[in-house]
């Protein structure tokens, strides 16, 4: 496959899954409310974030349609979707006593575990478009380390 047909199945199946976020975030407005304010936010953050997060899903969403803001939106992609992680994971943990539940839509049927996984796939991806917009090698080091070492090992 060519390198602008994946980046453009990476970037489409991220867009997709902001707009399906923000998306049920908004439609249900209130629900979504009522959820943030279940976090172990305050009031105020939570009223914040309520707007906030689908606001940047949304923006997100379609700058990963463009290619002239692919880059910053796979950074950005990237960022939201470990801020997120790491907040499923401090979660996981018990250490704020409780386990808050506020996902939308078909992600309210997943478990924490699975909700994590879920969420480390869109990272490896984003990882993965971001290294094809940068036409990072890492695969070809990788493989050439090895193959270095056999030729090493062929002269003892």
């Amino acid at each position: 496959m060519k390198k602008e047909t994946i980046l453009k199945f990476i970037s489409g199946s991220i867009a997709a899954l902001f707009f399906y976020a923000a998306f049920s975030k908004l439609m249900d407005y209130d629900k979504s409310v009522e959820e943030m304010r279940n976090q172990i936010f305050s009031v105020t953050i939570a009223n914040i974030l309520t707007w906030l997060i689908p606001t940047i899903e949304a923006t997100l969403t379609f700058l990963l349609l463009f290619p002239n803001t692919i880059k910053i939106a796979l950074w950005a992609s990237l960022f939201l979707l470990s801020a997120f992680t790491i907040y499923i994971g401090v979660v996981m943990t018990g250490v704020f006593g409780r386990i808050p539940c506020s996902c939308g839509g078909i992600l309210k049927n997943m478990s924490y575990d699975t909700h994590l996984f879920f969420n480390l796939f869109f990272i490896g991806i984003s990882i993965i478009g971001i290294s094809l917009e940068y036409n990072w090698k890492i695969y070809n080091r990788w493989f050439h380390f090895f193959k270095r070492k056999e030729h090493a090992n062929q002269y003892k």
